[in-house]
């Protein structure tokens, strides 16, 4: 069986706005965007 945290448990959803239009268009750049943003949020959450 899995251990399930207790206590307080949160989740936080990001969303970079216009997306989907961006990677229709700039797909090159996306994957270097989205990692940036990826490591912004790890920056400013202490998991």
């Amino acid at each position: 069986m899995t251990d399930y945290p207790t206590g307080t448990v949160t989740f936080l959803m990001t969303d970079i706005e216009g997306s989907t239009p961006l990677w229709e268009r700039h797909a090159g750049v996306m994957g270097a965007a989205t990692a940036a943003h990826d490591a912004l949020i790890l920056s400013l959450i202490h998991i």
